[in-house]
């Protein structure tokens, strides 16, 4: 773990100064028992021991991925922006940057297929069912004039 002094400036133009921990990935693998859970999501550590009884999705989903990076399963849910917007009271520090995977700080979404992946689930009953609207009002054209 290890602890970075960060300063800046916020929207009134006021320096402020945040702290920002950092985990390696082996401790928070260590945390994956129900008396302390941690995950990791898109780069950022969350402590959700205290969620667990709570998570609409029962216990089971979250010890599931307690330790480790549980951002792929999160997304993969389509969690909502109330959820989302809960998750910042269990943050509890950063993954440490030699331990990030390309595109998984929280900075830059993860490059991924997810919109070449939705057209391919869509665009074929979309075709299919345009093609049988013309083949439908072909053959009953062809019973009109016979």
């Amino acid at each position: 773990m290890a602890t970075v002094e960060a300063s800046g400036s916020d929207e009134k133009g006021r320096d402020v100064e945040t702290s920002v921990t950092y985990y390696r990935l082996e401790e928070v693998a260590k945390r994956n028992s129900p008396k302390e859970i941690w995950l990791v999501i898109h780069g950022r550590v969350y402590d959700v021991t205290r969620f667990l009884n709570e998570h609409p999705g029962g216990e089971e989903v979250l010890l599931e991925q307690a330790g480790g990076d549980a951002t792929e399963s999160f997304e993969d849910v389509g969690h909502s922006s109330d959820a989302r917007e809960m998750l910042k009271q269990y943050y509890i520090g950063d993954v440490h940057p030699n331990d990030l995977k390309p595109g998984s700080d929280g900075k830059d979404p993860p490059k991924n297929n997810t919109c070449k992946s939705y057209w391919s689930y869509w665009i074929f009953p979309i075709v299919g069912a345009i093609l049988l609207g013309f083949l439908y009002r072909y053959y009953m054209a062809e019973s009109k004039s016979s």
